[in-house]
């Protein structure tokens, strides 16, 4: 793969330096920032996934502390026998960043708007169709996605402990207002769909799959959260695989989503946007 040469390449450069992996570089006289980080980092930058300018290595190598090794490890335990190196897991994963903004979801939440105003601009934004993705992740994948199903209910599937066996009765849908209140701390970014019939499809199938088959207010479905490589599963199924899923087993004949292997498809909720094809490209409507 065109990453893994590059990784090799950058392995070999290092290899010429007198340093090694082992070894830290000093940026400062509270921040040590060891060459394994620096290495993953720059290579983030060498395959144009991480623009420097708007992340620095400092906080990257915050959240490799705070986040990115501990959804490695959780990753790894789940997947003894096709194991990814680091470097490899961070790729999947888009380093945590918004290929559309260049953004990182796990970025430091500070707002020109007040708390109050901040939810109050998000309450009044969202609507049916739209998808939700904050910087919280479940399952050894770094983010977390729902769908709205209409301008008020958010459904998704949280993960939490006991993902490796599987957490039954995961899938919910709660207010919008509550959504906003359990991700204050961390930002959550808006994606809708420029084709508001195909999102409002993509809704309505999300609740009739994942909610209740006639679209009431009682909970009739009850979906186990496990990530698997089978996006034609619906159960078990995990947080983003639910809203892609909607895309494409919802809008009919559109060809809105492009899945190249659906036998062997884990959908990583930075990469969203991704899947998308023209003239259905997601619309970013902001972070809140």
């Amino acid at each position: 793969m065109e990453y893994m040469k590059v990784f090799c390449v950058i392995l070999l450069a290092m290899g010429c330096q007198s340093m090694s992996l082992t070894e830290t570089l000093d940026f400062g006289p509270t921040e040590v920032i060891s060459n394994e980080t620096a290495t993953a980092y720059h290579l983030g930058i060498d395959m144009g996934i991480i623009d420097p300018e708007k992340y620095s290595l400092e906080s990257f190598a915050h959240d490799e502390t705070k986040v990115f090794k501990d959804t490695y490890n959780e990753y790894m335990a789940m997947n003894c026998s096709h194991p990814l190196d680091y470097q490899e897991w961070l790729i999947m994963n888009n380093y945590g960043i918004l290929p559309d903004t260049n953004e990182s979801m796990f970025q430091r939440k500070i707002s020109k708007r007040s708390t109050a105003d901040n939810k109050r601009a998000f309450i009044n934004t969202v609507k049916k169709g739209d998808i939700l993705i904050s910087g919280r992740g479940s399952g050894g994948l770094l983010g977390h996605a729902a769908i709205m199903t209409s301008d008020y209910w958010v459904l998704e599937m949280p993960g939490g402990e006991g993902f490796m066996s599987g957490i039954r009765d995961n899938n919910r849908q709660i207010p919008k207002d509550k959504w906003f209140d359990e991700h204050a701390s961390d930002w959550t970014t808006v994606y809708r769909c420029p084709d508001n019939s195909v999102a409002r499809q993509a809704a309505g199938w999300a609740d009739r799959n994942y909610y209740n088959p006639n679209g009431g207010s009682t909970k009739t479905i009850h979906i186990t959260y496990k990530i698997t490589p089978d996006f034609s599963s619906k159960n078990p199924s995990y947080c983003s695989k639910l809203v892609v899923q909607a895309y494409y087993y919802g809008t009919g004949s559109k060809s809105v989503i492009y899945i190249r292997d659906k036998s062997n498809a884990i959908i990583i909720p930075t990469t969203i946007p991704s899947y998308f094809r023209s003239p259905y490209l997601l619309v970013n409507k902001g972070k809140y």
